[in-house]
């Protein structure tokens, strides 16, 4: 198994050389309207660890960003700018990147520019240089901790909640995901960042064979195109439940509204619970007669949605009230029906 060498750094590239390089180039930009030109110039200095055609360099730890999705490569450039990456002190390439994406002049267009500049490039076809992993194993963990967020193609499920939303896992550099899921499951990367909370969790748990394993099934999605968005999931069936198990006052259209509210980006609860509330790593499942927090009657299922979970008793998921979702009362009703149905 290759391993991916972290602490490689380049002279010309340390932290303050490359801010003031950036801040040269930013400033000999100044005159130029924000675009496509103005990202290519300012490209220039991205070039030495992500390549002239920002497909990376794995003795540099830079990924390939050619042709990755806007809103994700401008959300790293701020996290990377605010401290939400690129904090702690063994990340070597987090810590390069910071003083790079802090010397992109604020309200100029630079981000936005360079961005549209990274998008333009082709999308690469980065090849293994990891060798072994058990493909059919990482399938496994894959489905298991991975494709609630990531989708079953691994090009990302819309949570309906821009700062929650997953990227695409295609294209990548096999030994940037190890990387990255080593950096999430040591609290090297993510600490103070919702999308990042959301992945230690799931990467906690994960020992050095499975990250391999995991990674070498994420790369036999990899020549599936990126841009083009992941088929939806294929419908539910029916809610089919008897009417006389039903609590006073719920209907079976109401359990219907529930499973639609629970298994899409409306409610975000499968994101969690995983479809049909099997459960998964961050929460239990509510298939089986087993509550931990509730007695799991109609009404305290009613109170825990509307109230969350602060403090789980096993599993590592916090729930905010609502989901942290605009639910009305009659949303919640429905969902804690269609919850109550689960289990019975």
């Amino acid at each position: 198994m290759t391993r991916f060498p972290t602490g490689q750094l380049s002279k010309n590239i340390r932290g303050g050389a490359s801010a003031a390089v950036l801040a040269a180039l930013t400033a000999a930009c100044g005159g130029s309207e924000p675009g496509l030109a103005r990202g290519k110039m300012l490209f220039d200095t991205c070039s030495p660890c992500h390549g002239d055609d920002g497909a990376g360099k794995q003795s540099l730890g830079a990924p390939a960003i050619a042709g990755g999705s806007e809103w994700y490569l401008s959300a790293q450039l701020l996290k990377f700018r605010g401290g939400a990456r690129g904090y702690h002190h063994t990340d070597t390439e987090g810590l390069r990147m910071r003083p790079m994406s802090r010397a992109l002049v604020d309200d100029s267009g630079d981000i936005e520019s360079i961005v549209e500049y990274v998008v333009s490039l082709p999308i690469p076809d980065p090849p293994p240089t990891a060798e072994g992993g058990d493909v059919e194993a990482g399938e496994t963990t894959y489905m298991e901790a991975c494709v609630s967020c990531h989708g079953r193609d691994g090009r990302g499920v819309d949570q309906g909640v821009p700062e929650l939303n997953p990227p695409s896992l295609l294209h990548l550099n096999d030994w940037y995901i190890e990387s990255s899921l080593r950096k999430y499951r040591d609290g090297v990367r993510g600490v103070g960042d919702a999308a990042g909370d959301n992945m230690r969790t799931y990467a906690e748990g994960l020992t050095d064979e499975e990250i391999f394993d995991v990674t070498a099934y994420i790369m036999t999605m990899q020549r599936l195109p990126r841009k083009i968005p992941a088929p939806p999931l294929p419908p539910l069936p029916p809610v089919d439940v008897d009417p006389a198990i039903l609590p006073e006052g719920v209907t079976v259209e109401m359990v219907q509204e529930g499973q639609d509210i629970f298994n899409t980006t409306v409610g975000i609860c499968f994101t969690c619970h995983l479809r049909e509330g099997v459960g998964g790593p961050l929460a239990p499942p509510l298939t089986d007669d087993e509550w931990l927090n509730i007695d799991g009657e109609y009404e305290s299922i009613i109170e825990i949605i509307t109230n969350g979970v602060p403090a789980p008793v096993e599993y590592p998921g916090q729930m905010a009230p609502r989901a942290n979702r605009p639910l009305t009362d009659e949303q919640v009703r429905a969902v804690a029906a269609y919850v109550f149905t689960l289990s019975r």
